[in-house]
């Protein structure tokens, strides 16, 4: 699944178009891809625009999942942006006559040397296009270095490893088993992080999940088998009273290179895991108050569980 496509047009406005495989779901990948054609282009982010995803402009597109839309596709959009700079480079070498590799395109202008001359980003484009340059380029990337032997259970399957931690704080109501938790605070691995606000909000946003998960979303069958929790009226996920009175992050920035876009690294689904942490702090807080309580390995520790544990001794 390791793998992405990205379609690029420059239109002879100097407008830019980009389709790739990846679903936006409000993760803001679509930003992402957005910020790779800019800076590699140099140009304004509003001429560009990123499409909709189609199987017609993208095929054969591996699942937007496993916090790897960004790194795939923002690659794969960098390829196909290069190779059209590359053309772009040759044309104005051509017009300006001076080295290609003297020339650079910077805030939408053309440089030979260092030198802003008077070619901007929409004069040079038209210029490649009446020379009969292609302005497309389709790129396909995959990561090197990716193999697993299911047989021996050795490989790399992973391009590189995301850290952080996070200290939970929890009051607990002893009288009724109901809590709040009163803050997270993270230190996550940000690698070099494309977009710091957009990184942050997927980090609050699997911290609050992260807790869900192992407080309030169980999985309740009856003697017959029968699924209960099936409808949000008894499957309790987390809404905005759930979520911690404080949440506060710090993007740590990691210089180890890796092979995501620009040295970036997901945020996507490992920030869940600090969930985990609400899951310890209760029984902690348990605990402190009953240390005889017999408490055990089950998540999700709800309120119910809560209250037994309180109150229930250790046999």
């Amino acid at each position: 699944m390791n793998q992405a496509r990205s379609l690029v047009h420059v239109y002879t406005d100097g407008s830019v178009g980009i389709s790739t495989g990846a679903v936006e779901m409000g993760q803001g990948v679509n930003t992402k891809v957005l910020q790779v054609a800019a800076n590699v282009f140099s140009i304004d982010p509003a001429h560009i625009k990123v499409n909709t995803t189609n199987t017609y402009r993208i095929a054969n597109t591996s699942p937007t999942a496993a916090s790897a839309a960004a790194d795939l596709n923002g690659r794969a959009t960098e390829i196909a942006c290069q190779a059209i700079v590359e053309r772009l480079k040759s044309v104005a070498a051509v017009e300006l006559q001076v080295a290609a590799d003297s020339i650079e395109i910077k805030d939408d202008w053309v440089f030979a040397s260092g030198i802003k001359t008077d070619w901007d980003w929409k004069r040079l484009v038209m210029a490649t296009y009446v020379k009969r340059i292609s302005l497309s380029e389709l790129a396909h990337y995959t990561p090197a270095g990716i193999h697993y032997d299911a047989t021996k259970e050795k490989g790399h399957p992973f391009a590189y490893h995301v850290y952080g931690t996070a200290i939970t704080t929890v009051t607990v109501d002893c009288l009724r088993g109901i809590y709040e938790f009163d803050a997270v605070k993270v230190v996550h691995d940000f690698g070099r992080s494309m977009n710091t606000i957009i990184d942050k909000g997927q980090c609050e946003g699997g911290i609050v999940q992260g807790i869900g998960w192992m407080t309030m979303e169980e999985v309740v069958y009856d003697k017959e088998g029968k699924l209960r929790s099936n409808a949000l009226s008894t499957y309790k996920v987390p809404d905005i009273y759930s979520a911690p009175k404080e949440i506060t992050i710090h993007a740590l920035e990691t210089s180890k290179d890796n092979p995501a876009i620009f040295r970036s690294k997901a945020v996507g689904e490992p920030p869940l895991m600090y969930g985990i942490g609400a899951y310890f702090a209760l029984r902690n807080a348990i605990i402190a108050f009953n240390p005889a309580a017999a408490i055990p390995f089950e998540a999700p520790l709800t309120p119910e569980k809560v209250l037994m544990s309180l109150y229930k001794p250790n046999p």
